[in-house]
């Protein structure tokens, strides 16, 4: 399968006939999006806004790389949404958007079939395309692409996938959320910073440097984990919580959890 079915540039190219000398950066996340809601989307508008005005960055791209079956069928046993409901539903919330998109390279490349990639292998497999491409050289015209891996506060705290290893070299975005009464009664970033550093006590003199600490003012959970206790609960507050063809979309093909 080539790199070109699974990582779609028509954005890109067209974000990048800007005239900014400011670094080009594309913000990449991963997840199961089991199901994908509002906040999977929030996150880059926020690390967007942010980015641009605090560190001169010109944000021309946004990437979904929704996981792979396999390692969604290791989490979910016994799950209802399939593979094909998930990326229909992330393109759904990403089909109108001038600058989100969704990379499926890590959904669907022979290599995945065999071991499920760590974060670092996905943004390098990004990067290595994106270096080589005519079309993208041709539209940057040698000013530099910045790719930075975007997490959530709970995502980054997860060792799965080897964690923040080997990511160096790589800015790291995280979004301050809280993700428990702990980290909520105290400085959100101060709390991450802590955890990470215990996490990552080996490198994390390195480390430190490369992740940006973003504010988000969410005072309540938005999650996937939500979405499903509330659809298995007959609680309608779930359609509150995702796009609006996400909801009908679910509805219409019936998916119950």
């Amino acid at each position: 399968m080539n790199f070109e079915d699974n990582i779609p540039i028509n954005k890109l190219i067209v974000n990048l006939q800007n005239d900014s000398q400011n670094p080009q950066v594309i913000l990449l996340t991963c997840g199961n999006y089991y199901p994908i809601h509002e906040f999977h989307i929030e996150i880059f508008e926020i690390a967007k806004k942010y980015l641009e005005e605090k560190n001169n960055y010109k944000i021309v791209l946004g990437y979904i790389s929704p996981s792979s079956e396999r390692k969604v069928n290791k989490k979910y046993p016994d799950k209802t949404i399939s593979f094909n409901d998930r990326i229909e539903m992330i393109q759904k919330m990403t089909n109108k958007s001038s600058w989100i998109d969704i990379t499926t390279w890590e959904s669907l490349s022979p290599e995945t079939k065999i071991d499920i990639p760590d974060y670092h292998q996905i943004i390098k497999n990004l990067s290595d395309f994106l270096d080589i491409n005519d079309q993208v050289k041709q539209a940057l015209n040698g000013r530099k692409l910045k790719i930075i891996y975007l997490f959530g506060l709970d995502e980054a705290l997860k060792e799965e996938r080897n964690g923040l290893n080997d990511l160096d070299g790589y800015e790291i975005a995280i979004i301050e959320r809280y993700i428990n009464s702990e980290s909520k009664k105290e400085n959100c970033e101060k709390y991450c910073k802590d955890k990470l550093k215990e996490m990552y006590k080996d490198i994390w003199e390195i480390l430190k440097h490369q992740i940006i600490f973003i504010n988000c003012d969410d005072n309540f959970e938005k999650s996937s984990r939500k979405v499903r206790e509330l659809l298995k609960n007959n609680d309608e507050k779930w359609e509150d919580l995702c796009h609006p063809e996400v909801v009908k979309y679910i509805k219409e093909n019936k998916i119950k959890f």
